[in-house]
């Protein structure tokens, strides 16, 4: 974002009087999901009155004004904000909410390791105060809503905001249309790295003999692993294409229009290519991942585990080539979706 684009983004926040609704999320570093959160929102809301969060590195006295501008609500949506890590993003919602901020959580979803939950940790305890005093509790899937329980707070499955992003158009236009690329989204695995690589450039090796690759980078801190993947494969020039994605889903979405089949690492790459109507298979590298898919009902074979085992891998793509109507769930998200906007209008209005 440039200069003069950051100046207004703050004006229109400290200023503008009709933005009632503040939209928190991870805005700005490079990856998709997150940023795809704030265009949902700007599509299921009305854009003159939502917002993004506001928050500047090393700029105290910028983030003192931020703190001060307080709207009627804060919505907290997408993303896995809820979880025991040092983030900021606690802070952030606490603060608004002992400002009186009405805070609610739609499609986000919670990660707590057993010892936090069990010994209580302070993000564990803070994040407890927040969501019993919340407005609603609308979380991504069946998971979340377990944690929530056990912390004593009453939610419901409101699936991922990401869903929010269904066009009918798009998906139908893939509905008989997947004679492109394979696509493929890898990169960090944040698990045994190098084991994962190991088998992504088996896989590609493979792959490469009978199809096109296309690669999509849906997180900025992917492209080092893709490219190393991709170099280690040998692939030729006219064997693959690569295209990074960070901000706008829909353009990532009309990139993978008609591709063949679409194998995710990373949860938004897969979830969007689904979103889309392409056929999609989801490495399910976080736990996160299962929340996801649980609300869609899909076929099992749509959930990769890891580590990855070439073969299985190779054989899930088979069944996608052999019947990839199997492996569409755009209608199953198309009802979600219309569910979601019917809660979201009737809280906002």
């Amino acid at each position: 974002m440039t200069l003069p684009n950051k100046i207004v983004g703050l004006l229109d926040f400290l200023a503008n009087p009709q933005k009632d609704i503040e939209v928190f999320g991870m805005f700005g570093p490079g990856n998709l999901g997150d940023e795809a959160m704030l265009v949902a929102a700007g599509q299921a809301l009305s854009p003159r009155r939502i917002v993004p969060s506001r928050r500047y590195p090393a700029r105290p006295l910028l983030n003192g004004l931020v703190e001060r501008r307080r709207r009627k609500h804060l919505l907290v949506g997408g993303g896995t904000l809820i979880h025991g890590g040092d983030t900021g993003w606690l802070d952030y919602v606490e603060m608004r909410a002992r400002q009186g901020v009405e805070v609610s959580f739609f499609g986000t979803g919670m990660a707590f390791a057993e010892h936090q939950i069990v010994n209580e940790s302070d993000p564990y305890r803070r994040w407890r105060a927040i969501l019993r005093q919340a407005r609603h509790v609308h979380l991504r899937g069946p998971d979340s809503v377990g944690l929530a329980e056990r912390m004593g707070v009453r939610a419901g499955i409101f699936g991922d905001f990401g869903f929010l992003l269904h066009r009918p158009g798009l998906a139908a236009a893939n509905r008989d249309r997947q004679d492109g690329p394979v696509g493929l989204s890898l990169g960090e695995c944040l698990g045994d790295q190098d084991a994962f690589e190991d088998a992504c450039v088996a896989l590609v090796e493979r792959l490469s003999r009978d199809h096109r690759l296309a690669f999509h980078v849906a997180v900025r801190t992917d492209l080092p692993a893709t490219e190393r993947v991709i170099a280690r494969a040998g692939l030729a020039e006219g064997q693959y294409g690569i295209e990074a994605h960070y901000f706008d889903p829909y353009a990532f979405m009309h990139a993978i229009s008609g591709y063949r089949v679409f194998l995710g690492l990373k949860l938004h790459a897969a979830g969007f290519a689904m979103v889309a109507g392409v056929p999609a298979l989801m490495i399910a590298y976080l736990p996160k991942c299962h929340d996801f898919m649980a609300p869609l009902n899909a076929d099992p074979r749509m959930t990769v585990p890891l580590p990855l085992d070439v073969d299985d891998v190779l054989a899930r793509i088979g069944d996608v080539l052999a019947d990839p109507r199997d492996f569409v769930v755009a209608d199953r998200i198309a009802a979600i979706a219309a569910t979601q906007r019917g809660t979201l209008a009737r809280v906002y209005g």
